[in-house]
Formats: C-alpha cells, sequence, structure tokens
C-alpha cells in the first residue's frame, strides 16, 4: 500500500469527501453505507505520480467496484454523474 494511505492529508480529504459525495456507488449504482463506503481517486495517484486529494478527483464507490477498478482510471457513464 502507499505511504499516502495513512497520510493526514488522505484521511481529511476521504472524511470530507463523504460528506459532500452522494452515498452511492458511481460504477455500480449500490446505496452505501457503513464499510462499504470507499472513496477512490478518479486518477489513480499510481497513474499520475501525485497523490491529488482534491475534491474534484474523488468519487464514492463500493468495496467490490473499487476493488475491481483497482488502479485503473474508471470509464464513466455521463448518465450516472454529470461531475465527469
Amino acid at each position: 500500500m502507499a505511504d499516502w494511505h495513512n497520510s493526514k492529508e488522505w484521511n481529511k480529504a476521504r472524511a470530507y469527501a463523504k460528506t459532500v459525495l452522494d452515498p452511492e456507488c458511481v460504477i455500480c449504482g449500490a446505496e452505501l453505507t457503513g464499510g462499504d463506503w470507499t472513496i477512490d481517486h478518479i486518477r489513480p495517484p499510481s497513474v499520475t505520480g501525485d497523490p491529488n486529494h482534491d475534491i474534484a478527483n474523488l468519487q464514492s464507490l463500493c468495496r467490490v467496484c473499487n476493488g475491481r477498478k483497482s488502479d485503473k482510471t474508471a470509464v464513466r457513464a455521463a448518465w450516472k454523474n454529470s461531475r465527469w
């Protein structure tokens, strides 16, 4: 796991994201609660080389979709979320 996963900046960004993002997986549409709600980078740090924790680069995913997406950039459907 990358060092930034344990950083104060990431913990703060993730907590903030859960206050402004919808609790719905942007890939499968599942309603997210508790431990199933993960915050994911749209453009992953492993691809960009920069752990950009800006809210514009974060999205809500369920654990299953987050695991499948891994370190890839997901192909998004515009009808799902206008942020893309």
